[in-house]
């Protein structure tokens, strides 16, 4: 009988200790913090007071994307990790700058402490047009992020209004960043061709008039990426009426889809955001192979202003 009872009792226990479990489970559920909401819903431009007002939130990660690892040393945002842009490109049979996988990329991201629930701010320069945190943040929103802010005015402006810089180098956790790429931010060669060949798209070298005029792709118009910027001794980003008002000059009015392109693709990138983010133009893409990956191909040129 002891045995019968015994056999009898397990199930009872270990529904009870399954429950107990249960509830202690969901008091912990109910007690953890949840997600915070995202600082922005959106890519676009943030302003150093907007920055300085948040440095601290645990939902924020910043992003020095200058080239130059000893200017990072020397000094940076507090809380910034460093991400040099050639980190994510790579020579591939003997041509330079090709982009990495989405799922390389997003490790890398990951190892800087980088998740998809994350802000990222990204920084750079204006010595280079702040160009490297706009192609990281074109690369995020490639790969899905959607709360994505460049610092206007850089770094050049932070240290202008004689806010603090540090020389720690932050402590971040890998953790893991999920690629999801978005067909509709990037394009390819031949995505281009057709994109030249129905006309009903407006094509725009970011690169100087110099090399636009002694090279570039059929039907392609010249918008130099640092006209998108002020001449003031502190450069931040025009405002958007005087984007869309240089973009009107080159025919891009945001009645047809625009595809930027330069060099290699990173002031494409610039172009692309200031087009897409801070003027506000709808259909804005980039081709990141640019003119190396065109000219590779061997496909048709044009050349003259």
């Amino acid at each position: 009988m002891r045995v019968i009872k015994q056999r009898t009792r397990r199930p009872v226990l270990r529904k009870l200790f399954a429950s107990k479990l249960f509830s202690f489970g969901v008091v912990l559920g109910l007690a953890a913090p949840a997600f915070a909401a995202p600082l922005l819903d959106r890519p676009g431009l943030v302003s150093t007071d907007w920055l300085a007002e948040r440095i601290e939130d645990p939902g924020l990660r910043i992003i020095d994307a200058r080239a130059s690892l000893r200017a990072y040393v020397q000094g940076h945002v507090p809380g910034a990790v460093y991400l040099n842009t050639e980190t994510v490109r790579i020579s591939e049979g003997g041509v330079p700058a090709r982009l990495l996988a989405p799922e390389q990329i997003a490790e890398i991201l990951g190892k800087l402490g980088i998740a998809n629930d994350h802000t990222v701010v990204v920084y750079s320069s204006a010595e280079e047009s702040f160009a490297h945190a706009a192609y990281v943040a074109f690369l995020l929103e490639w790969l899905g992020q959607r709360a994505i802010g460049v610092l206007d005015g850089g770094i050049e402006k932070w240290r202008a209004e004689d806010r603090e810089l540090s020389r720690k180098f932050p402590v971040r956790d890998p953790v893991a960043f999920q690629a999801r790429p978005e067909a509709s931010v990037i394009e390819t060669a031949d995505e281009v061709r057709r994109a030249i060949a129905g006309r009903q798209t407006v094509l725009l070298d970011a690169r100087e008039p110099p090399p636009f005029a002694a090279g570039h792709l059929p039907t392609a118009r010249n918008l130099f990426h640092g006209r998108g910027l002020t001449e003031s001794e502190i450069k931040t980003w025009r405002s958007p009426d005087e984007l869309r008002a240089l973009a009107s000059a080159v025919g891009a009015d945001g009645g047809q889809p625009v595809i930027t392109y330069c060099t290699s693709g990173r002031e494409s990138a610039q172009l692309w955001f200031t087009l897409r983010h801070v003027a506000g133009l709808p259909r804005v893409s980039s081709y990141h192979g640019s003119w190396i990956d065109w000219t590779v191909r061997g496909l048709p040129t044009g050349s003259g202003p």
